[in-house]
């Protein structure tokens, strides 16, 4: 099936469409354009206020076909909304500028009509009738002058084109107000307009706002027309827009598909020469026909219902171009395509019913019929023919109903395809005049005028309103008065001198009001102006200082004061505050003395008490030399609130700054902590306490008062190592809050311990034959101090011979001489700590003969482990000694310790198994893993010989942790204040428990146990730190305290008894108080107080007290009382405190009979108010009073049986003697004696004339009480009739501004937002019954796929509010709700909202990339595109706009740039030419930004600009192909000559030859001479074995150009590389494998290969031999398997710790002629396996720091000693540390930037998961090297030894390089040998073994570095000696 989509609409058709929109322009303005103006710029002033009337304006035409614009003073209202400015000059006359003539237009007028700046605005419609409607301006009130400029095309940038006149200022600035991006900027100061960007040909609106300096706030608005004309450009003139077309997805190739049309701008006719081109988009599937410019497909598919856009550009033969345009086809069924995209059109009320108005018309792709209909026709106002659109009224419409503009939705169906499309009209309904002007009030009346008074003086103003619009509505008012007259504003002024001796001091005189409509129409109203004396007394307040108070959490608006001053002449006052405010934060009103918080801002009450002045100035009404004031001071006292729970800022570094000796006195200060209270007085007032448990003794006290922190008691570090204790900080409120700081003290060590060896004694059986050196037995003491106290070495006391040595850290005890000649030694061994506290040990040592052999153990060393709760008697290992001796029996016994470790006290006991001669260790008494971890038995095996021999073995026993003991919290009791109206989630408190136990035995978590109470569902906890949280928010008015408990719990089994199958627990109770906050305001018991007093009661009588109730308590409950209303005049006040209200001044009953004061209480925060009423009771007189001051009644409209009675007004006469029937009636002002009459004697009011509601709806009128039967004294009351409906009008839904009936709602908005009102209108009186009230509802909603409504609607008030939360923006848009709307008598009107979900913008744009380089050659043309930046933005319409532009690095304006919308990048292009030969046009870099309309975003754009160098030198032949060569050719041997020309000349056509250096990695050959390339360096066929080389020619231009030839050429082999392995092979065996076995040579073969790098005629086959030793024939044989491998067999195992890894060289032989032969060598490794314990290391470190100043430091590897070196250690810290850390991995361990100088002892525990942990120490000493250290210090360069070696100790070596320095400078320089500081050791770079060595002397006096460098260079020999280097 073919699909007919005709894709746009002939010329001939637009031009028949076509009206051009004709705007006049006044007399005097220049010619049109195109008409024979002059060139240059034009400038046509619009005239002035007042300069023009009714009959000046003039009107000019156009020929139809013109396209020459008018220049116009009246700019279009949809580009420029009405803009008022305060204090501006604006005129009442809004049609001064004179009527405008509009032609008719249709509505199928196309965009292209409008000048470029209206291209975005709606067409304009007119109304659709053969005569000219009148049409007021609509130009801005503010706007007191325009001017058009012309401008000619191509204006220089930069360039001044109008200067804004201005004669109304003295001191004045300027500023554009609109638009936001304007083509102009304008000089603040000056008013000159330059161009900042090129104008396109068109027209521009500007408006430029005018500034006086001298006033702040006064401004008006000039508005600017820059009228561009066109250059001779392309347009585009397809028709509609925009350009749509559709499509058959499967039209075959070249189906038509859209028609481009293009001509230029001021000639339709001229379309020849023009060609057509596709530049982008598409995706390949359609054409451009060049010449016609048909649009049609391709071969390639379509996608149905995809959209394509094609950008398409005309070009003419001279090589113009016309702006892109973009073309949207559709693959498949386009809907009809309206020719406008919005219409508007004007209506005037007058026109008839079924009168057409306009007409609407769409394009149907397929060709099809098209119906049209109404979607939204508010009221059902409109009509439309459904074939043709015309538009038309259905009833008759009035402009004075309030509803100007209708919003009207036209669809338009395509009846056979069922495709559709909707289209907005706005329909503005224009005015007549039809009204007449009505004052505001029949009766304006002004007391107390000075008599005095200067002629001219404003008295007051007078204001009329008519309902019309325009000039119709324009007022002019007039005055029958010889003594005053009346300005255009209706301010009545005094022509003459006044004066008060007139009739009742009265003058009495009518204004009328006059519009400008024609005929006019006019109003009345009366004016009374009551005249008074002068003034000369000040106002009195009636207080001298007022007292207050306020919270200082009160908000905004919130009452403080009452001030009330009377002025003893009557006159009005007002306040102001002088004095004291100078924050701002309080408001008075200047006329009640309401003195409150300001309003517009939270208030900043920072102080404790405000003094303010207040003046209280009256306003001179009876008249004076000038106003008269006085003043008082208002104290206002600000409470604070406790709202700032006291913080320790410092809390964490308490922890790690605190500590206390071990063994100090009760008393010793620890630290002191602060906490700070933003709050003030009592609230910021902080007391310290510590929490504790319950029965237990605090191990610390704090000062209440100063944070101080002192010892309870003496520690003992032994016993305990560190105390958490909880600090308590408490400020003074009366509900205190309180804050909590866990601070962990340590306890810093004493030497108060003596080093302990393990064992009581040693002994030992040794040969006689023992080598000297041997070590045979390990000594080891303990120390509980810690550090350097702890730090033990060992010494042997005097003893001759030295039979022993001991090594004085490791404890290894060693022969040192030979032992053959003496049966037994006995010697004492001393262990001394850091403190030279000490203790010794005997040492019994045994020699044995060589034949003499003691008990044989099983094994030297056993390793046991068992649970700490290991039940006594319990057999934990089994031991056996065997004896060489003829009778086997043996005898066990554990050694004696003398401490924990070693069994002291007792844990295990031996007990002998005589039916094997082995013995059981068994389990004496319980154990404790948190005492004891590990245990050292060693056990004693003896034989029964003669002489008994004995041997040892060492059982190591490692017990392991259980569940054994409890969770215990710091505190049994926690006490914790919380506000009430804390946020959910808010932390309270935090709960802390220690556990002993180790792992998982002593993780602790939290819970709160659920009570009966049921306070516990208020709380969370959080289980890993015990932060306690808020669940719930809090009343304290509800409940004020809470008690809850808490438990912690381990996380395994508890090992205790009774609790198997669960965790240890503790609780601890945790009560928490909820601290009032001032959130209840007061309450009166009463809404209403009334009481009655005489009014001859004297001043300061109490009439009574009124009290009310606040909630809360203490200060947030304190009350003050204050009158704020009804009491005007100040007869009244009230005691603050109490609420006692008494009188002030004396009472007058024909003044006021009845006062309603207004009551507030506040609590300084919050307040209320009641009603207090008070009644005076008469005692006398006055003229006639009124029942009513004013009158309603009501009577139906159109009533026929007149007259008929309306209602009564009813009068007396005050005075207890006056004759009430002596009172007469009489009626004045609209109808009075006319519609209506009054009976003078009973004041009945008739009406006479038949009514009509919808003519006047209320009638006003004053009716006149007058005593002494008309003579005497008048009272008067106010009329209203209100005229009662009856229910003839439906609810209307009218349209009266644009959007009225448009939702927007943002998508994903929550259920329940409201997304617009829709209101109905009934013009039936809403006060008569139900006639006009209103109930709402949806008639047609729209349902999500589950079937439910999206919407609802409140009945009431017609807001729309969504019923789900699940608005998707990208699934729908747009929704269209009808609603109904019923009023009170069944009458309903629909209306349709559409409701448009929005998008959100909230991504900023991005470049494709932050950095752009680009080149432009310097011959690029003017407009040449530069380079193209990308970017994008992920939201979407306008949301997803971007606009790009140049903010940087483009000072002369060389380059400007184009947004391409569309495609969502931007364009640079050249606006001036390049020049190379400058050279800051060498390159630029400009700034780029992109921006949408809230964010943007910068991109860098390097532009490099080339010269012209086009010519590049070239080979003559471009190929050379040469014979191969063998790769021992001669070095210097020549291989081809090459030859190249350049055409160019100059330094472009000279230039040098070179090779392409990646075509020649191995840099064989060279270019010498004049092209020749030889052979630079022997040739290597393994490596290269065909060479392509490319040389290349390059000029020397610039940019250089080159030219290129390839040499090809292949190299020949020869046998010269032997065969090797095939690849690295490093296997590897473990220790201890079984043998023999095939070596695994990698991961998956066990073969050797063999490669040669020589072709295959010198290389394989290849032959393998061993070549072995007699030291490796047992280990390894090789197998030659002659097919290019070999195979390698273990013929033993290996223990790696005597041999690592053998090497095997192994012999390879090739096949070449002669045949190479190579060694290599396989290494083979050794794998470790752990067979052997680690043990305890020790290692001394010294660090130099300069002048104390340390970085962090990393000290070296914690040693572990261990005979396996495939090491898999965790190395931890022993105890918490500061400064120290270690890495539990690689055992690195780090001294911490800011250490102190000192000695410092690490404990570091080992574990390798087999054997037992062990404990290292390293001691590190840190010394602070001082700046006289330093600059005295000398250098020595030591040369054949490195910085390790120079440090390390040999073991050959008692002592280091380091050491032996040392001593040899003492000797050396006469010094100790500690002031010889080696702070400096360092491997000297680029120098093999090499060592910088800088050496000080610190005792006193300093040497010289001279001199010390004298002393070292004299004993030069000997440190060469001493160290052998």
């Amino acid at each position: 099936m073919m699909l007919l989509c005709p894709g746009s609409v002939s010329r001939h058709h637009i031009r028949a469409l076509l009206m051009l929109l004709v705007i006049g322009c006044q007399a005097g303005c220049p010619p049109p354009l195109g008409t024979g103006a002059d060139p240059g710029v034009s400038i046509c002033p619009l005239q002035e206020e007042g300069d023009v009337g009714h009959e000046t304006s003039s009107r000019r035409g156009v020929a139809p076909n013109s396209r020459n614009l008018i220049s116009s003073k009246e700019p279009t209202s949809a580009l420029k909304p009405p803009i008022l400015a305060p204090n501006s000059y604006t005129s009442k006359r809004r049609g001064a500028e004179g009527h405008l003539p509009i032609p008719e237009m249709p509505l199928k007028m196309p965009p292209t009509a409008y000048p470029k700046s209206y291209s975005s605005a709606p067409p304009l419609l007119s109304s659709h009738t053969s005569k000219y409607r009148p049409v007021r301006s609509i130009y801005p009130q503010a706007i007191s002058s325009s001017y058009t400029i012309r401008v000619p095309a191509g204006g220089a940038l930069g360039e001044t084109i109008f200067t804004v006149p201005d004669r109304r200022y003295q001191g004045k600035w300027f500023e554009i107000s609109w638009p936001s991006n304007p083509p102009v900027r304008i000089e603040s100061g000056s008013g000159r307009l330059y161009l900042t960007h090129k104008l396109q040909g068109g027209q521009t609106e500007i408006q430029v706002k005018v500034h006086n300096l001298e006033q702040d706030g006064d401004w008006y608005l000039c508005h600017i027309t820059v009228v561009v004309p066109r250059e001779e450009s392309l347009e585009w003139t397809m028709y509609p827009f925009p350009y749509l077309a559709c499509v058959d997805p499967q039209a075959p190739k070249g189906t038509f598909v859209y028609q481009l049309l293009a001509h230029y701008y001021n000639d339709e006719s001229s379309g020849g020469g023009i060609s057509y081109h596709l530049m982008e988009g598409g995706d390949q599937r359609f054409e451009v026909d060049k010449d016609t410019g048909v649009i049609s497909t391709t071969d390639l598919p379509l996608m149905w219902n995809k959209e394509y856009a094609l950008t398409v550009q005309a070009t003419d033969k001279h090589g113009k171009k016309s702006p892109h345009a973009s073309i949207s086809i559709l693959a498949g069924l386009r809907p009809p395509q309206f020719t406008n995209m919005t219409y508007s059109l004007f209506v005037a009320e007058n026109t008839a019913t079924g009168e057409k108005m306009a007409v609407v018309e769409a394009v149907s792709f397929q060709g099809k019929s098209i119906t049209y209909t109404l979607l939204m026709n508010p009221s059902g106002l409109f009509a439309i023919n459904q074939e043709s659109g015309e538009l038309s009224l259905t009833h008759a419409v009035d402009y004075e109903s309030g509803h100007h503009l209708y919003h009207l939705l036209v669809k338009a169906l395509e009846e056979q395809s069922g495709l559709s499309s909707v289209t907005e009209v706005m329909i503005h309904i224009t005015d007549d005049n039809d009204c007449s002007p009505e004052f505001h009030k029949l009766i304006y009346s002004q007391d107390s005028i000075l008599e005095n008074i200067p002629m001219g003086t404003s008295i007051l103003q007078v204001t009329a309103q008519d309902c019309d619009s325009g000039y119709n509505a324009e007022i002019s008012y007039f005055i029958q008065s010889s003594e005053f007259s009346i300005t255009s504003e209706g301010v009545i002024l005094s022509i003459q001198r006044l004066d008060y001796e007139q009739t009742n001091h009265m003058y009495e005189f009518v204004v009328i009001a006059v519009d400008k409509g024609n005929p006019p129409r006019t109003g009345t109203a009366s004016v009374r102006l009551r005249m008074s004396n002068i003034n000369d007394e000040a106002p009195v307040f009636s207080q001298t200082v007022y007292n207050t108070f306020l919270s200082e959490d009160a908000g905004p608006n919130t009452l403080v004061a009452t001030v009330h001053a009377k002025d003893p002449d009557g006159d009005g006052v007002s306040y102001f505050i002088v004095e004291g405010n100078e924050e701002g934060n309080f408001d008075l009103d200047s006329q009640k003395g309401i003195l409150k918080l300001r309003k517009s801002l939270l208030p900043r009450l920072m102080r404790t008490q405000y003094i303010l002045n207040i003046s209280a100035v009256d306003d001179n009404s009876s008249g004076g030399p000038s106003s008269l004031s006085s003043f008082t001071q208002v104290i206002v006292v600000i409470n604070d609130v406790n709202k700032n729970k006291p913080t320790f800022k410092e809390c964490l570094q308490y922890s790690e700054n605190s500590w206390v000796l071990e063994n100090q006195l009760p008393g010793t200060f620890v630290l002191q902590v602060e906490a700070e209270d933003a709050d003030i007085g009592l609230n910021g007032e902080v007391k310290y306490g510590l929490m504790h448990r319950e029965g237990s003794i605090p191990a610390f006290i704090i000062d209440a008062h100063t944070g101080v922190v002192t010892t309870a008691q003496s520690f003992d570090r032994e016993k305990q190592r560190e105390y958490t204790i909880s600090v308590t900080a408490t400020d003074q409120a009366p509900e205190p809050l309180i804050g909590v700081c866990h601070i962990t003290i340590f306890v810093a060590d004493v030497n108060d311990n003596d080093p302990k060896f393990e064992n009581s004694r040693y002994e030992y059986f040794l040969h006689e034959d023992t080598i000297v050196g041997t070590s045979f037995l390990r000594v080891a003491a303990l120390d509980d101090d810690q550090g350097v106290n702890a730090a033990i070495t060992y010494s042997i006391l005097e003893q001759q011979p030295e039979y022993f040595q001991i090594n004085p850290s490791t404890g290894w005890v060693y022969v040192n001489y030979p032992i053959s000649q003496i049966s037994g030694i006995t010697r004492h061994i001393m262990a001394t700590d850091g403190g030279n506290r000490s203790s010794s040990v005997e040492l019994s040592v045994t020699i044995i003969n060589v034949f003499n052999e003691p008990p044989q153990w099983e094994q030297a060393r056993y390793w046991v482990s068992i649970p700490e709760n290991t039940l006594r008697d319990f057999k934990i290992w089994t031991v056996k000694a065997t004896s060489l001796l003829d009778d086997p029996r043996v005898t066990y016994n554990i050694e004696e310790g003398l401490v924990p470790e070693t069994n002291n006290p007792i844990r295990f006991y031996l007990k002998p198994n005589r039916s094997d001669g082995s013995a059981s260790i068994l389990v004496s008494e319980p154990l404790d893993y948190e005492a004891t971890k590990f245990f050292t038995l060693r056990i004693r095996a003896q034989d029964v010989a003669t002489v008994p021999l004995a041997s040892f073995t060492t059982v190591y026993v490692n017990v392991t942790d259980v569940n054994d003991n409890v969770p215990v919290f710091t505190s049994s009791t926690y006490e914790v204040t919380l506000q009430e109206g804390s946020e959910i989630g808010s932390s309270i408190v935090e709960v802390r428990a220690t556990d002993q136990d180790s792992g998982l035995h002593g993780k602790v978590q939290y819970v709160i146990l659920n009570g009966v109470n049921e306070d516990y569902q208020h709380f969370t906890i959080d289980p890993e730190t015990g932060v306690i949280y808020t669940a719930t928010l809090f009343d304290r008015e509800k409940k004020a305290s809470y008690l809850i408990e808490v438990q912690s719990r381990d996380s395994t089994e508890s090992a205790r008894p009774g609790m198997q199958g669960h965790p240890n627990t503790d609780t601890a109770c945790v009560r928490i108080f909820v601290s009032d906050v001032n959130d209840n305001a007061p309450m009166f018991p009463q809404q209403k107080y009334e009481t009655s007093v005489e009014e001859d009661k004297h001043v300061g009588y109490v009439i009574l007290t009124v009290s009310a109730i606040d909630k809360d308590e203490g200060a947030n409950a304190k009350l003050r009382y204050q009158i704020t209303s009804g009491n005007a005049k100040g007869i009244f006040d009230v005691e603050p405190d109490i609420g006692r209200i008494f009188i002030t001044q004396r009472l007058n009953y024909e003044q006021d009979a009845q006062f309603e004061l207004q009551l507030v209480a506040s609590d300084g925060k919050w307040e209320n108010h009641t009603t207090v009423v008070i009644n005076v009771i008469n005692l006398n007189d006055e003229p006639p009073v009124f029942t009513q001051s004013e009158y309603h009644g009501g009577i139906p409209e159109e009533l026929t049986d007149l007259p008929v009675l309306v209602l009564q007004v009813s009068a007396t006469d005050p005075d207890l003697e006056a004759d009430q029937s002596a009172l007469r009636y009489t009626l004045h002002g609209q109808g009075a004696n006319n519609e209506f009459t009054i009976d003078r004697f009973n004041g009945k009011i008739y009406v006479h004339k038949k009514l009509d509601r919808e003519q006047r709806c209320t009638w006003r009128f004053l009716v006149l009480a007058t005593d002494e039967n008309g003579e005497g004294l008048t009272g008067f009351a106010d009329v209203i009739i209100e005229i009662k409906d009856v229910n003839d009008n439906p609810p209307m839904f009218l349209c009266t501004y644009d959007g009225c009936f448009m939702g927007y709602i943002s998508e994903n908005s929550p259920a329940g937002t409201t997304v617009m009102e829709m209101t109905a209108l009934d013009l039936d009186d809403p006060k008569s019954r139900k006639n006009a009230i209103l109930t709402y509802r949806i008639v047609q909603n729209v349902k999500n796929e589950m079937n439910l409504n999206l919407f609802a609607i409140h009945p009431s008030t017609g807001s729309l509010y969504t019923v789900l939360g699940s608005l998707d923006r990208e699934k729908e848009d747009r929704y269209l709700i009808v609603v109904e709307a019923k009023d009170g008598g069944g009458l309903s009107g629909t209306g349709t909202a559409t409701i448009l979900v929005s998008d959100v913008n909230d991504h900023a744009p991005v470049f494709s990339q932050k950095i752009y380089s680009a080149f432009v050659p310097e011959s690029s043309g003017i407009n040449s595109e530069v380079t193209v930046l990308q970017a994008w933005d992920n939201d979407e319409g306008e949301n997803a706009m971007m606009v790009f532009s140049i903010i940087g690095g483009d000072d002369d304006r060389k380059f400007f740039i184009e947004t391409d919308k569309i495609h969502k990048r931007g364009v640079i292009r050249l606006r001036k030419r390049m020049d190379y030969e400058k050279p800051h046009e060498r390159s630029f870099n400009l700034t780029i930004k992109v921006e949408d309309k809230d964010f943007f975003n910068i991109a860098y754009c390097i532009i490099y600009v080339e010269d012209s160098n086009d010519h590049a030198p070239v080979f003559y032949p471009h190929v050379y192909d040469i014979a191969p060569l063998p790769e021992d050719v001669p070095v210097g041997t020549t291989v081809a000559q090459v030859s190249a020309v350049d055409l160019d000349s100059g330094l472009n056509g000279m230039f040098s030859y070179h090779i392409l250096n990646s075509t020649d990695p191995g840099s064989k050959l060279s270019l010498v001479g004049d092209g020749y390339i030889v052979i630079s360096s022997p040739l290597d066929r393994e490596r290269s074995p065909h060479h392509r080389l490319v040389v290349l020619a390059t000029d020397m231009g610039e940019p250089a150009l080159t030219g290129s030839a390839t040499i090809y050429f292949s190299v020949n082999d020869i046998n010269d590389n032997a065969p090797g392995f095939e690849a690295q092979y490093s296997p590897m065996i473990w220790e201890n494998t079984e043998y023999p076995h095939v070596v695994q040579i990698n991961k998956t073969s066990t073969l050797l290969y063999a490669v040669d790098n020589d072709t295959a005629q010198n290389g394989p086959p290849f032959a393998f031999y061993l070549l072995t030793d007699s030291k490796s024939t047992n280990d390894f044989s090789l197998k030659d398997l002659h097919n290019g491998s070999a195979m390698i067999t273990a013929l033993r195992s290996f223990d790696r710790e005597l041999q690592k890894v053998f090497y095997l060289p192994i012999l390879i032989t090739d096949s070449g002629s002669p045949p190479l032969t190579s060694t290599n060598t396989l290494t083979i490794l050794i794998g470790d396996r752990n067979d052997h314990p680690h043990s305890f290391g020790q290692m001394d470190c010294t660090i130099y720091t300069y002048k104390g100043i340390l970085p962090t430091v990393i000290i070296g590897k914690v040693p572990a000693p261990d005979l396996d070196d495939w090491e898999h250690k965790m190395y931890y810290l022993e105890s918490k540390s500061r400064i120290f850390s270690v890495h539990d991995s690689s055992g690195l361990l780090t001294l911490r930037e800011g250490a102190t100088p000192g000695i410092y002892k690490v404990r570091v525990r080992v574990t390798d998961g087999v054997w037992p942990d062990v404990i290292s120490t390293v001691k590190v000493t840190l010394i602070a090297i001082r700046e006289e250290d330093a600059n005295n210090a000398i250098a020595i360069r030591l040369k054949g030894i490195t910085a390790e070696q120079f440090i390390s100790r040999p073991e050959d070596m008692m002592i280091s390089k380091y050491e032996q320095t040392r001593r040899l400078l003492s000797e050396m320089i006469s010094c100790a040998e500690d002031d010889i500081q080696i702070f400096s050791i360092m491997n000297v770079p680029d120098l093999t073994n090499s060592t910088d060595v800088w050496i000080s002397i610190t005792g006193a006096p300093y040497h010289l570095p001279v001199k010390l460098n004298g002393i070292v260079a004299l004993h030069r020999d000997k440190v060469l000696c001493k160290f052998c280097i």
